[in-house]
């Protein structure tokens, strides 16, 4: 069901065409964050870009809006809910969706059929994470002499998280 070799083939391929992209058309954006992603059940995959002033602007507007919600369940005595909207202190958007360069480079597969994760009740993802890690590793490698911001990460998802496992340029 999934081909390991063909899945590398297809997201190294993606990484170049993204990274060759961005050097190419988008050569003055400073790349906070990398995100790569893959849904077994759309056989899709994506890599995106987000800039740091994106990043913070969008953790201001999500905290915001759990600003108002959790100021409401505290008055009304409620902090299990409270709790559920406490703003966090994060400098960083993990949400892929709302990058500057959401879905940047795309890439259908070949390499295993959709609905793979719904067919196997997520055990693709014993199969699916390590090649996604290595990925992760090969694309880390590739993008250090990107235009980077301080504090640059890229991360790829895993089965409950869009943003799953990080490297960090120390």
């Amino acid at each position: 069901m999934f081909n390991k070799e063909i899945y590398i083939k297809e997201m190294t391929k993606m990484v170049d065409n993204a990274i060759e992209r961005m050097k190419n058309e988008h050569s003055q954006f400073k790349i906070f964050t990398a995100s790569i992603w893959t849904d077994p059940n759309a056989a899709a995959s994506s890599i995106g870009f987000d800039s740091k002033e994106n990043s913070l602007k969008n953790v201001d507007k999500s905290n915001e809006w759990d600003k108002k919600y959790y100021e409401k369940y505290l008055a009304e005595g409620n902090l299990e809910q409270a709790a559920l909207f406490k703003p966090e202190e994060a400098t960083r958007m993990f949400n892929p969706a709302d990058y500057n360069l959401k879905d940047f480079e795309e890439t259908s597969h070949k390499s295993f059929s959709k609905n793979w994760e719904s067919e196997t009740d997520g055990k693709c993802w014993t199969e699916l994470y390590p090649a996604l890690r290595e990925i992760g590793k090969y694309a880390f490698a590739k993008i250090k002499n990107a235009n980077l911001e301080d504090g640059f990460e890229l991360s790829i998802n895993g089965k409950k998280d869009w943003y799953g496992k990080t490297w960090k340029i120390k």
